[in-house]
């Protein structure tokens, strides 16, 4: 990486969509945390909001400088990135959600890795770190969605960023196929093209983002099965019903392919002790995930990309 100063050429947005149906009011603090005496930085935030509900009063109260873009009830989470994207001005423009916090200081490092990177460095992102552990229920949430980018992760050139921990280039996003950027998660549709001819990604340890959402056990089980739909229904669409057939009878197959991955995952992250403690919920969600992948395997995603959150 050359050694290109820290510029105001340099200006980074920040997109989320407003989506959570519970521990809603966490995004005041993801907003707090983009101040730019707390990020190191200042941070155009654009939020698409869904909800439209008494936490956008008070953001718009509190946080006038926040801009706030009203989108239908049932617009999808990636649709709503790309409305908020489309009323940034950045030249870096990342994206996080409406329950993670960033860590002290991320803005400034965000900008720096830019300015320090070559040409071809296309994104930057970092770890995503717990911040809600009080029960087993909260790990089991956690580890299901995140260990891979539990701290610690790759310190340099690399391949994979979290989906809710990254920013990009905005030239990236500007030339992007939109119907790609609205169609699903950024990271399935978006980064295998980014990094096809070798690693465009720069991670690093220090760009930390919390994951704080409370979840109820009612609503993770919906979202898990919702999304593992989504993502089996987006992967077998195009195919015939026999492949589609075959794809969810091997689905049901996945527990113990995911608590191996999984545990071979928390072994590197020195979080033993944890998974332990996530064990009964975190056993309950992997089975779920499997019938959802079986179910959108066969009878194709449905609504459920509109429906995440």
């Amino acid at each position: 990486m050359n050694k290109a100063a820290v510029s105001d050429d340099w200006t980074l947005s920040v997109v989320l969509g407003r989506v959570s149906t519970e521990d809603g009011d966490r995004v005041l603090e993801t907003i707090a945390a983009l101040d730019e005496k707390e990020s190191g930085a200042p941070v155009e935030i654009v939020i698409a909001d869904r909800l439209q509900d008494g936490i956008s009063d008070r953001i718009r109260k509190e946080h006038p400088h926040v801009r706030l873009v009203p989108c239908p009830s049932d617009m999808t989470l990636p649709e709503m990135r790309l409305q908020a994207f489309d009323q940034t001005s950045g030249s870096i423009v990342a994206v996080t959600e409406d329950h993670c916090v960033p860590s002290p200081g991320w803005a400034g490092r965000v900008r720096e890795a830019f300015a320090k990177g070559d040409d071809d460095l296309v994104a930057v992102g970092g770890s995503v770190v717990n911040g809600v552990c009080d029960r087993g229920l909260d790990w089991a949430t956690f580890i299901c969605e995140y260990s891979f980018f539990s701290p610690p992760v790759v310190e340099g050139m690399t391949d994979a960023l979290p989906g809710m921990n990254v920013a990009y280039r905005r030239s990236v996003l500007e030339e992007a196929d939109r119907e790609r950027l609205r169609s699903g998660f950024w990271e399935t549709t978006l980064h295998p093209g980014l990094v096809a001819d070798g690693p465009t990604f720069y991670s690093s340890n220090q760009l930390a983002m919390f994951h704080k959402k409370k979840f109820s056990w009612r609503l993770f089980m919906a979202q898990r099965f919702i999304y593992s739909r989504y993502y089996a229904g987006l992967r077998f669409q195009n195919a015939g019903m026999a492949k589609r057939l075959a794809a969810g009878v091997a689905s049901l197959a996945l527990p113990p392919i995911l608590f191996y991955r999984m545990t071979r995952a928390i072994a590197k992250k020195g979080l033993q002790r944890e998974f332990i403690r996530a064990l009964p919920s975190l056993s309950t969600f992997i089975i779920i995930w499997a019938i959802g992948e079986s179910y959108g395997a066969i009878f194709g995603p449905g609504d459920a990309l509109a429906r995440i959150e």
